[in-house]
């Protein structure tokens, strides 16, 4: 029996590209990408022979004495399963929101572990969810990884690729303890969706009336965050048992209206947030760096040479160093509260930021964006407080200078002297 997951209702709508079978998915060598799965945007998560990337659940690094790599294989010896124990959840640096998921998992006789996501690390919980819980482990959906016949008396739903303790796994097809079977975990949207060995075996739709349902009638009704969509880290779970894991690969996903940052907020939507209307020249200005002033300041738009044609806004800082670093400023929609916005550019950015909106030094940015001449997606997402923000797809590190979470302001793309940028394809959502 698994530890607690956290999210689960789901609609049913996949696009073709993403069902590859697993003679397609799977490299032909452990720990591997075929060319064809880099081109659809596939990533390693494990190489075979390190932890990059991973660290023990409300640690900075892999505790020691936990989670080894055995041939090609990260796994983890028979333990007491409990997270203050020898062991520990083993969890991603990086956070993910709409993705795919595929992982090879073997158990031996008895064996029991899972996939954990939707959760958010440190989360403080009210009430324990297992025996010896202290609120150091995920809580949030999982992916059962167990060996089902010595569990048998196990409730359906508690079963091997279950969406645990909520939504059974039907019509599957379970390798014998000993050999590897084929994993998948599909978050698009509110879809969720579960794979075994080839097929699709549960799914669910995240904020629907059926998983409320579910979740009324389960343990999981006295955790409020069960079934909210939120960017996640993904967690392989230490139950006690000796369970090994390899070809964990990852591509992110594009959801909803061509990528929409509303796929980033929370489902159902917090009330009074609302689209905004595309851009238009009115909505820029410029500011830049006042010495004197010891603040950002607005200068007029023809500072810069700015143009918006066919919904394609062309900007290029025609400044020099004497008169430092001008920005362009969305500057109708003030952010504040819970906001997602995205857009696409190509060029040369220093960073794209919320810049306060009572122009002080005081900022969420992320810096050195990718140049050059393809069009590359890019969103900033502000959900309670905590910001996420990606570039092409993948999670970038956002850094703060006197940033609180509630802090106003507008969207920013900086450009140094002598750069030049494109953006088109801008959507903004924010509260009232």
């Amino acid at each position: 029996m698994l530890r607690p997951p956290l999210h689960v209702p789901c609609q049913i709508v996949m696009a073709a590209a993403l069902l590859f079978q697993p003679s397609e998915m799977l490299a032909a060598e452990a720990n591997t990408l075929t060319a064809q799965e880099m081109a659809a945007g596939w990533r390693l998560l494990f190489d075979g022979r390190s932890t990059a990337g991973w660290h023990t659940y409300g640690k900075k690094a892999v505790s020691a004495g936990s989670w080894q790599i055995k041939d090609g294989c990260l796994t983890l010896p028979q333990g007491n399963g409990r997270p203050n124990g020898t062991g520990g959840d083993l969890v991603t640096n990086a956070m993910y929101t709409n993705f795919e998921f595929a992982f090879e998992w073997r158990v031996g006789p008895g064996g029991n572990s899972g996939v954990e996501y939707l959760f958010t690390e440190g989360e403080k919980r009210s009430a324990s969810f297992y025996a010896g819980d202290q609120g150091d482990s995920p809580l949030g959906f999982e992916y059962q990884v167990l060996d089902d016949a010595p569990h048998a008396k196990n409730a359906a739903d508690r079963l091997a690729a279950s969406i645990y303790s909520l939504v059974t796994a039907t019509g599957k097809t379970l390798r014998p303890v000993g050999e590897f079977n084929e994993g998948r975990i599909v978050v698009d949207g509110n879809h969720v969706e579960h794979w075994l060995n080839g097929r699709k075996v549960a799914e669910c739709g995240l904020g629907s009336a059926e998983l409320q349902r579910i979740i009324a009638g389960s343990k999981y009704k006295y955790y409020p965050g069960v079934g909210v969509k939120r960017a996640t880290p993904i967690a392989l779970q230490d139950h006690g048992a000796e369970v090994a894991y390899r070809n964990l690969k990852i591509r992110e996903l594009r959801s909803g209206a061509a990528g929409s940052p509303a796929a980033d907020l929370p489902r159902p939507l917090p009330a009074g947030l609302q689209v905004r209307p595309p851009m238009q020249a009115a909505d820029w200005r410029v500011w830049c760096w006042s010495k004197a002033d010891n603040r950002w300041i607005e200068h007029p738009l023809e500072k810069m040479t700015v143009q918006i044609k066919d919904g394609v806004l062309s900007a290029r800082n025609t400044t020099n160093d004497g008169w430092p670093r001008a920005i362009l400023v969305y500057r109708s929609t003030l952010l504040e509260g819970d906001f997602a916005i995205s857009a696409e550019y190509r060029g040369q950015l220093e960073s794209f930021d919320l810049q306060a909106a009572d122009g002080a030094n005081q900022r969420l940015t992320c810096l050195n964006p990718p140049e050059g001449g393809p069009w590359r997606s890019i969103s900033l997402v502000r959900v309670r407080g905590d910001c996420t923000a990606r570039i092409a797809g993948a999670a970038v590190p956002v850094q703060s200078s006197k940033a609180s979470s509630g802090m106003k302001g507008y969207l920013c793309f900086k450009l140094r002297p002598g750069e030049q940028v494109e953006v088109k394809g801008l959507e903004v959502i924010v509260g009232r």
